[in-house]
């Protein structure tokens, strides 16, 4: 029988003392509990981080002067309800992904680095990160992404500079969260019957609410509410409940692949259910481009519109799905504020990354890039335009943040402060 290291002793003892609703194929693990002893007189610190394969548009979006934001434009004004917590930095380089071809060169935005002969890249910024916080959760990490995964839409890398898997379906990843089986009889025909599968634990629920005290009972409710409505967004038409294969056989109801909106949407919403419960500490959400989309009142390529060749008319429809893009990233965060983690908000335990692959797709450039850190923490707030310094640096001050003690991470030249 192999030995088991002590770290992972403690993972599996850690797991093993949180509370799971099981039923019927369905295991949701819950929040930590203060009245089931739960709760860590220090909270474990998060990471979110969110990458725009295509960039914005950055007249747009980044501040003409350093400083406050005085005079946001339009689009980091989709922000604005986070701007006491919000670091915008600017021209920001990664001078080791600057030899390739087409959006290639993409895959090296997290870890600063791309072999363009073998795309081997080292340790990526997220990957590194989970390294050091992943131990006491069921998932070390979790990648999403609006998209198919082309071969340069993969941005988190291992240390051995192995991809790490990113999942593109909603209805998968919730299943993953929750432990969902697709084959059990059972709810096989809650789903035919368009029932919820919190239906399945709805009884141990109740049972356990008499043993919580009321500030957990009202988390508990809240994360039930949370669950039923990520649910009913990719919410399934069971019809292929007697089929053979029933998990090749889905229609998602209420979610649109097509939609930019209603796709970023879900996974942002899976994302903060993930850190909520505690699955995981590190989650990851990559938008791809999508090579046709469709929105109520814009439809097209978004790939063709951020190549935009500076007509007016493209730039238009552009800033119309980033504008989308980024209100669903600000319904997020302010969600984070307000669902409760031990003596604070899952806010004010996360630090929220949101960076972009490209400068400017319409250029296909990898350099003047844009970088956004969210943090309680921030004790100054505002824009630092940072002409050359490597990406790599903000990466460096990140992994800072979470106690590593490193003086070097990628191509970092020295370190960025996030916070001050």
């Amino acid at each position: 029988m192999r030995a088991f290291s002590s770290g992972k002793l403690r993972k599996r003892a850690e797991i093993q003392r949180r509370t799971f609703l099981k039923g019927a194929g369905v295991a949701l693990l819950l929040p930590r509990l203060e009245s089931l002893g739960q709760v860590k007189e220090k909270s474990p610190r998060r990471l979110l981080t969110i990458v725009n394969h295509l960039s914005f548009y950055q007249p747009e979006l980044i501040p003409k002067t350093d400083g406050a934001f005085e005079k946001p434009p339009p689009l980091l004004a989709e922000l604005s309800d986070h701007f006491k917590q919000l670091k915008v930095f600017s021209g920001l380089d990664n001078p080791a992904v600057q030899n390739g071809f087409g959006h290639t060169p993409c895959v090296g935005i997290l870890s600063g680095y791309f072999n363009k002969l073998h795309r081997k890249n080292r340790l990526s910024i997220d990957q590194a990160i989970a390294d050091m916080i992943g131990d006491d959760t069921r998932f070390k990490s979790l990648v999403f992404q609006a998209g198919e995964n082309l071969n340069f839409s993969q941005i988190s890398w291992d240390k051995h500079g192995l991809p790490v898997h990113q999942i593109d379906s909603p209805r998968k990843i919730f299943n993953l969260l929750f432990q969902v089986n697709e084959n059990e009889k059972t709810q096989q025909q809650a789903l035919a019957e368009d029932r919820s599968i919190l239906d399945a634990v709805s009884a141990q629920a109740k049972s356990m609410e008499k043993r919580l005290n009321a500030t957990d009972r009202a988390k508990m409710d809240e994360y039930l509410t949370s669950v039923r409505e990520v649910e009913q967004t990719v919410k399934r038409r069971a019809y292929w409940a007697d089929r053979a294969k029933p998990q090749v056989n889905y229609e998602i109801e209420n979610f649109d692949r097509k939609s930019v909106d209603d796709y970023v949407g879900a996974l942002l919403d899976l994302a903060v259910l993930a850190l909520q419960t505690d699955s995981t500490r590190a989650v990851t959400v990559q938008i791809p481009f999508w090579e046709g989309f469709k929105e109520p009142d814009i439809s097209g390529n978004y790939h063709d519109l951020s190549h935009h060749g500076q007509k007016k008319e493209k730039i238009e429809k552009l800033l119309m799905l980033e504008h989308a893009i980024l209100k669903r990233i600000s319904a997020a965060l302010t969600t984070m504020k307000e669902r409760a983690m031990g003596n604070g908000s899952l806010f004010d335990q996360t630090t929220t990354l949101l960076t972009a692959s490209m400068g400017s797709a319409n250029a296909h450039n990898f350099d003047d890039l844009p970088a956004m850190v969210l943090d309680d923490r921030m004790k100054t707030s505002g824009h630092w335009r940072r002409k050359n310094v490597p990406m790599s640096n903000l990466y460096l001050g990140l992994l800072q943040q979470f106690g590593a003690e490193t003086d070097h991470f990628g191509e970092s030249s020295g370190t960025l402060d996030l916070l001050t």
